[in-house]
């Protein structure tokens, strides 16, 4: 399936919840707190490669997208999945907006993955979809862009395949 087709329905949904009216978070407000426990308590099952955790953390259904590889489906695919990346070192977040919908959840984190040595291995963005189940906030979807491997030489010169579109026109 090709990804872009996902990404105008995600797009409607995000903005039918901006155009809601919901409350403002502020840092006690407890649906917040507890967003951002169960997506620290994730985070750190991912590092411990905590299967238990893990399989606690997430829906079923969970998806994990990235533009660079094929898209994890399901819960059991996802742990090898994440298995795979905490092996290459340290996966670290950085919590940023959250916004809050009733039983969904947007989530943006800052990510980078460190080497065993301390060394920055990757940097990039995520979008997480968190829903609220019997209760408790599960990793329903994220979609990992803009990974950067220090030294990619593909960000300083744009593939002969593709416009470059910040040229102005001769």
């Amino acid at each position: 399936m090709n990804k872009a087709l996902w990404l105008a329905p995600l797009a409607a949904w995000l903005v039918s919840g901006l155009l809601t009216s919901t409350p403002a978070l502020t840092a006690e407000d407890p649906d917040r707190v507890a967003l951002e426990a169960a997506s620290q308590r994730w985070m750190t099952a991912v590092n411990a490669q905590d299967v238990p955790t893990l399989t606690a953390t997430m829906t079923e259904d969970v998806k994990l997208l990235d533009a660079n590889a094929a898209t994890v489906t399901g819960r059991d695919a996802a742990i090898r999945a994440l298995r795979e990346v905490a092996t290459r070192g340290q996966l670290v977040a950085t919590s940023g907006e959250i916004t809050i919908a009733n039983d969904f959840a947007w989530h943006v984190v800052g990510l980078a993955q460190t080497q065993k040595n301390g060394d920055v291995h990757a940097r990039g963005q995520a979008l997480e979809i968190w829903k609220r189940v019997k209760g408790d906030w599960k990793l329903h979807r994220q979609l990992a862009a803009g990974v950067i491997t220090p030294g990619d030489s593909s960000l300083t010169r744009p593939s002969t395949n593709e416009p470059v579109l910040d040229r102005k026109a001769d």
